[in-house]
């Protein structure tokens, strides 16, 4: 799968990005992800990733104007959402190549700069507190 195939797949994710349903979707994107992250060990990942940066703005240039900014948005949320989160999880090759693609991505597009997410964090931010009494607790999904 390409790295535009792999952002396209996730965006449906993105709708339901919640408690219930974020674990079942990132893995369905993790097993989708894992040959694109298999490829990149060995691959010269600073000439690949401007290429991927490349492709993703000629993508939004594409677009109607008044759709590209919003592509643009979905792209990184995916990106920081699903991509690097799974690269993370899945080789210490691919966790560089998204750290680097993170870091790129906000030198080159400062003014829609994203952090690179982690799942752990990504489901405990999901735990609900109310006063003091955890009312979801992502240690007890199943």
């Amino acid at each position: 799968m390409t790295f535009p195939e792999l952002l396209d797949a996730a965006q449906p994710y993105l709708s339901c990005f919640d408690y219930d349903h974020y674990p079942a979707n990132f893995a369905a994107f993790e097993a989708l992800a894992a040959p694109f992250f298999d490829a990149l060990e060995g691959a010269d990942g600073d000439a690949q990733i401007e290429e991927l940066l490349a492709l993703a703005e000629r993508r939004w240039a594409a677009l109607p104007r008044l759709r590209r900014g919003a592509q643009a948005k979905t792209d990184k949320s995916v990106l920081a959402l699903f991509f690097t989160p799974a690269a993370r999880r899945h080789s210490e090759g691919a966790r560089r190549f998204a750290e680097r693609l993170c870091e790129r991505w906000n030198t080159r597009f400062p003014r829609s700069r994203y952090l690179p997410g982690d799942y752990d964090a990504l489901v405990k931010g999901f735990d609900t507190d109310f006063f003091g009494v955890t009312l979801r607790n992502s240690k007890k999904r199943g």
